[in-house]
């Protein structure tokens, strides 16, 4: 479920089946709401969209297929949001190390913060199995991911790092910072939103970038 294209098992092509989706969408967010995650079935998500079983497994194979969608759709309502943070990314990567490292682990945690407001125990049960990066770049081949723009804005800062992989170094920041937060959702969710947490992980991060060399080459 790690995009629209994959949560869907068929595009909408038609208004109609628009809104059958949307009825959906909001159904499984009602009865998340109101009755609670025991209650969230397929069964119980047509009832309340007033859809068919059938109609809902045109679209989506099961409730978690749907959550994919909801994240999808909060996460992406606006497309300007998403230029907004490209274009400040690339402002903040030329300004200091520390800036860009800031600014990086503030959205990726943001992201889940949103999302986990928004499912609560159930984004907890399928947070892992969630990646937002490759529904964007399905609907935006061009936009790069994390990995793949990251080498070359630790690339000027070099003077002030100490890893020589810039490639690997990307996969370990990203890594690092993914696998906390996934983590941490699962043993205690709500420290997500403490401001500590984000400047811990800021600091780790600094932290491997600056001396990574000192423990590959120690004295």
């Amino acid at each position: 479920m790690s995009s629209r294209s994959s949560s869907l098992r068929r595009q909408p092509t038609q208004s109609r089946a628009e809104a059958t989706l949307r009825a959906i969408r909001e159904a499984c967010l009602k009865i998340l709401e109101e009755e609670g995650l025991k209650r969230l079935t397929t069964n119980r998500i047509a009832e309340v969209a007033g859809v068919s079983i059938g109609s809902l497994y045109q679209y989506y194979a099961d409730k978690h297929a749907i959550a994919a969608d909801i994240c999808d759709e909060l996460l992406t309502a606006e497309l300007s949001e998403v230029r907004r943070i490209d274009q400040h990314t690339l402002s903040i990567v030329a300004s200091s190390l520390e800036k860009m490292i800031a600014f990086f682990v503030r959205e990726y945690i943001a992201r889940h913060q949103r999302l986990y407001s928004k499912l609560k125990s159930f984004y907890l049960e399928m947070h892992w199995h969630y990646n937002y990066e490759d529904y964007v770049h399905r609907r935006h081949p061009r936009k790069l991911k994390a990995v793949e723009w990251l080498p070359s804005a630790l690339e000027q800062h070099r003077d002030s790092i100490g890893v020589r992989n810039l490639n690997l170094a990307a996969t370990m920041v990203v890594n690092i910072l993914e696998g906390t937060l996934h983590a941490t959702l699962d043993h205690n969710a709500e420290l997500i939103f403490d401001p500590a947490f984000e400047q811990e992980m800021v600091a780790v991060i600094l932290s491997y970038l600056k001396f990574a060399d000192q423990v590959s080459h120690p004295l």
